[in-house]
């Protein structure tokens, strides 16, 4: 087991196995400061036991009883657990070297091997301390965690990922800190470190398809529409029934211009989900540039009929009023489409894009008085409108021939 140097502390575990019995004892000095190191503990100061614990152990670096002690200040009442885990690191070495000088007595001379035992490890408790420490230990490293993420909600992501990062030199197989740093790299704006680490967690988690998700999408932000598109894969791998890895390699061969794998992705999505909005109107605008105009016509219009339904119970949406207009007008129901982009101008007098183009619209369809209505809505909201302006002219040219 590899010795931990505490740092400020000035304790250097030196020496060998043979002398140990003898390096637990202190001079008279020592035993003076470390009695009253213990008074003060006792009695709630331990600010004031912390100086004499130190006291010993530049008497002596060994000491078990001043190491032990001086552990749980830092972990009781200064809640430094990073200090504390390495001072309980260094008890435990104590602590073996203890039990092999026992274990070596005990071939060569039971009865020194049995006062040696009595002095060193039954009086003072050396078995219970040595079962309790693992356990602080543990304790610790949770809390460190628990401290990280409450910096991290805090946004003091530097102090997080010092945490973090320390947790995981303890236990470096933790996928859950793994996260954590890939979250807080994140935060930082370094998406390199944070996929980084999110890789890791995927060599760590051979069945975690979230992760593998999370790095494609980080990979499709970037533009890595490759790489994104093999991590994509690795997670319906593990997750074949989950829908948005199949919408999510959809988007990514449609990047790369792959209009045969972006529609069978998307068939996917509806083997699953036949109603899924998003992929109804992304395959039917595939069918539509392959050619296939029924297939793109039959989508159109079972999205068209999921839009209904939600206008049914939500009839001011404004977004699915949009949509719908924009599908009737691709079926060719003018009417329906045209009513729909009106209640939605009506809900949103504001939106320079939707009274723009129903005035577009109108005009279109011959509807010149109605055009003309628009038009000036158009013109009141952006005076210096140009394109208003020759609305405005052409339909009143229209109206009166």
């Amino acid at each position: 087991m590899k010795k931990v140097i505490l740092t400020g502390l000035a304790i250097l575990v030196i020496g060998s196995v043979s002398l140990f019995a003898a390096s637990q004892d202190l001079t008279a000095e020592g035993n003076k400061n470390l009695r009253s190191a213990n008074l003060h503990l006792r009695e709630g100061r331990p600010e004031k036991a912390l100086p004499f614990y130190e006291l010993v152990l530049e008497d002596n670096s060994h000491n078990i009883e001043a190491l032990n002690k001086m552990a749980g200040i830092y972990y009781d009442f200064n809640f430094d657990y990073k200090k504390a885990i390495a001072i309980y690191t260094n008890v435990l070495v104590e602590i073996d070297e203890v039990y092999a000088e026992y274990n070596t007595l005990m071939q060569t001379d039971e009865k020194a091997a049995k006062k040696f035992h009595k002095k060193y490890i039954k009086n003072i408790k050396l078995d219970d301390i040595n079962e309790r420490i693992p356990k602080l230990m543990q304790i610790c490293w949770v809390k460190l965690f628990l401290d990280a993420q409450t910096d991290t909600q805090n946004d003091s992501l530097q102090s997080a990922l010092d945490k973090f990062l320390y947790v995981l030199e303890i236990a470096p197989d933790s996928v859950k800190t793994l996260k954590m740093i890939a979250f807080v790299y994140s935060k930082m704006g370094d998406e390199v470190q944070s996929l980084n680490y999110m890789e890791k967690v995927a060599e760590k988690d051979t069945l975690d398809d979230i992760v593998r998700t999370q790095i494609g999408n980080t990979n499709f932000e970037n533009g890595n529409y490759e790489a994104a598109l093999k991590w994509y894969k690795a997670a319906a791998q593990i997750n074949p029934e989950s829908v948005d890895n199949y919408f999510n390699m959809a988007l990514a061969y449609n990047k790369l211009k792959d209009q045969e794998n972006t529609l069978i992705s998307y068939e996917k999505v509806l083997k699953f989900e036949p109603d899924n909005l998003d992929a109804l109107i992304f395959a039917s605008e595939i069918y539509e540039k392959l050619g296939n105009k029924e297939q793109s016509l039959a989508y159109l219009e079972t999205a068209l009929q999921q839009y209904k339904k939600i206008l049914e119970s939500d009839p001011d949406n404004i977004d699915v009023l949009a949509y719908s207009s924009n599908i009737y007008e691709k079926l060719g129901n003018m009417d329906e489409s045209i009513k729909c982009l009106k209640k939605a101008v009506d809900l949103d007098p504001q939106n320079i894009n939707w009274i723009s183009y129903l005035t577009y619209t109108l005009t279109r369809e011959k509807r010149y008085a109605e055009a003309l209505v628009y038009a000036k809505k158009w013109l009141e909201l952006v005076p210096n409108s140009e394109e208003a302006v020759n609305y405005i002219n052409l339909t009143n040219q229209m109206i009166k021939k």
